[in-house]
C-alpha cells in the first residue's frame, strides 16, 4: 500500500453491532489495518472502542462509511486534518 495515513477514532457500537465480525470487515474489505486501543464491549448494552486505523485515504473513507451505515457513531480523535468522514 501507499500514502497510507494513520487515524485515531472513537466507536460508540448500539447494541445490535457487538456480536458482528466488523474489525474483521475493515481489515479484510476495505484493507484497513486497525489496532484497538482500548475497548469496552458489553453484549448487554452496547460498546465503545478506540482504534487507530492505517489505510489509504479512500479506504479510510470507505470504512468509516461503512461503519456509519451499521448505525456505529465514529468520532475523530486527534488532528485529522488530512482526513474527514
Amino acid at each position: 500500500m501507499s500514502n497510507l495515513e494513520t487515524v485515531r477514532v472513537h466507536l460508540d457500537f448500539p447494541l445490535e453491532q457487538v456480536k458482528k465480525p466488523i474489525i474483521y470487515h475493515l481489515s479484510v474489505d476495505y484493507h484497513l489495518i486497525p489496532s484497538i486501543r482500548r475497548a469496552n464491549i458489553d453484549h448487554n448494552t452496547g460498546g465503545t472502542m478506540a482504534l487507530e486505523i492505517q489505510g489509504t485515504n479512500d479506504d479510510l473513507k470507505s470504512g468509516m462509511e461503512y461503519l456509519e451505515g451499521l448505525g456505529i457513531t465514529v468520532t475523530p480523535v486527534g488532528n485529522e486534518s488530512a482526513w474527514t468522514i
